[in-house]
């Protein structure tokens, strides 16, 4: 009995981690336990053993412990997210736009990227597998694309922002602070075109039309975190 309430376990908190809205209930201890076991009971089911019935008691129980870990970790979290929102600073940068480029461009022992760098008032470099994404000025467009010849451009994402979240130097040691800031982009439909982070400094970019909707998103929450340390 207890080996098939420990499989139980382990599947209800795999079907639980697809869903992102259900933890966030757990977290705040908002849910109805019996009536999401039933609810949850064949995808259980299914991980554990098809032509097996499993008791939804034992699904409830693991739903609880799990709860109670979620809880508990949150609790934490939550501390050291007020901590680090409460001191951080926000800017917002318009009039940009996002250059997806071959690396050849970059590679090319003519291309001086100090000249690229200094020719833009904001920019930004991302490097992938095979590709790199530069994130600069619209202005200066046509002098980069002339700069790093045009064969080599793939695509040209205009009307970028950049929302410049500008943390304390404690970031680095606390885990979900990029999480919990997506989470809240992501609650609004706001997609995120291009993301890095530089020591203290996290850059989301994305469609200018959603600038400032992203911008008063996080900085409500940065205002209600420094309010709640105030308090304490």
């Amino acid at each position: 009995m207890a080996d098939e309430e420990l499989t139980i376990a382990e599947a209800t908190r795999r079907v639980i981690q697809t869903r992102p809205s259900l933890i966030d209930a757990m977290k705040q201890e908002v849910i109805n336990f019996s009536a999401l076991a039933e609810r949850l009971k064949r995808e259980v089911q299914t991980l554990v053993q098809r032509n097996k019935k499993i008791n939804v008691e034992a699904i409830k129980m693991a739903l609880m412990r799990h709860s109670k870990e979620l809880t508990e970790k949150w609790i934490i979290l939550e501390k050291q997210l007020a901590g680090i929102l409460g001191q951080s600073k926000l800017e917002l940068k318009n009039d940009l736009m996002v250059l997806t480029i071959r690396q050849i461009a970059l590679l090319d022992p003519n291309i001086e990227l100090t000249k690229l760098m200094n020719d833009t008032d904001f920019f930004q470099l991302i490097q992938g597998t095979t590709f790199f994404s530069i994130i600069a000025d619209a202005d200066h467009e046509q002098r980069l694309i002339k700069l790093l010849n045009k064969r080599n451009i793939l695509k040209v994402k205009r009307e970028q922002s950049a929302l410049i979240l500008k943390c304390p130097d404690t970031i680095a040691d606390a885990p979900g602070i990029v999480a919990y800031v997506t989470n809240l982009f992501a609650q609004s439909n706001i997609n995120i075109t291009e993301f890095l982070s530089c020591h203290t400094d996290t850059i989301f970019v994305i469609d200018r039309k959603l600038g400032r909707q992203a911008y008063q998103i996080l900085e409500d929450q940065i205002l209600l975190f420094r309010s709640l340390l105030s308090s304490e």
